[in-house]
């Protein structure tokens, strides 16, 4: 294990202003933050101690050689936090916690992404996409380590977030409560500029390299493809769905 997924049986290291901050701002349970001395010059750094003071949150400083042994060769900024795990719903909470509007009530599907930094970059837009939350599956799919929690910027602390251990149930729950299900296909799909998109929606991502499994292909309505110039052949996950989700929210 990288020294950057470190974790504590209750708790995991985090770092990067954007993750503290991320994990401050959703009122996460943090223990402590760890600056590296001398950063009071930097203004988010000072923005932060404000938040953490205002909240009592522990501090405490270290030398930089610290940060380099306990997180390695990562973009720590100076900064760590240690906190609490990321918090996971199971189906029930995450349909509870849907907004009111139809739009907001877009979930994303993710079928078994492993990349660290990719379910970050998934979960950074559909934060920011101002979708109701993600479901993700138990098995084969990358855990929220510290490497995740970096790569979404901060923003999983404040996403509904529900772990299932069967994809195609969630699925099936979805359309029992009015869902419709959209894959993204990275060829034999409709054009997703052409598509009326139905509320509440579900778009379903699957892994970097095999896409989707066949069960869960058969349990969608739709198939959404991304038209391309020649010579390309597809797009990276997050990026994919980010192109879709914005229109499909938008529209």
């Amino acid at each position: 294990m990288a020294n950057s997924d470190r974790t504590r049986p209750e708790g995991m290291l985090i770092y990067g202003k954007n993750s503290v901050m991320g994990a401050l701002s959703a009122e996460h349970s943090v223990e402590k933050i760890i600056f590296e001395s001398g950063s009071d010059k930097d203004d988010r750094i000072r923005m932060i101690k404000d938040v953490a003071s205002r909240q009592k949150v522990p501090m405490e400083y270290k030398v930089g050689s610290w940060f380099q042994k306990t997180l390695g060769d990562v973009p720590h900024q100076g900064i760590a936090a240690q906190c609490a795990r990321v918090r996971l719903l199971d189906m029930n909470a995450l349909m509870g916690a849907m907004p009111l509007e139809p739009a907001g009530r877009s979930v994303v599907l993710v079928d078994q992404v492993t990349d660290p930094h990719n379910l970050g970059a998934i979960i950074r837009v559909v934060a920011a996409s101002r979708a109701g939350g993600l479901i993700v599956t138990k098995d084969r799919t990358s855990p929220f380590s510290p490497a995740a929690v970096s790569a979404s910027a901060g923003t999983v602390f404040g996403l509904p977030i529900a772990v299932v251990a069967n994809l195609a149930y969630a699925m099936e729950r979805l359309k029992k409560d009015g869902y419709w299900l959209y894959g993204l296909d990275a060829a034999d799909g409709h054009d997703y500029r052409k598509e009326k998109y139905a509320c509440p929606s579900a778009f379903i991502v699957g892994s970097e390299g095999a896409g989707m499994r066949e069960l869960t292909r058969k349990n969608a309505d739709f198939f959404i493809t991304i038209p391309m110039r020649p010579g390309v052949d597809s797009l990276n996950v997050s990026t994919a769905l980010a192109v879709v989700l914005f229109r499909a929210i938008e529209s």
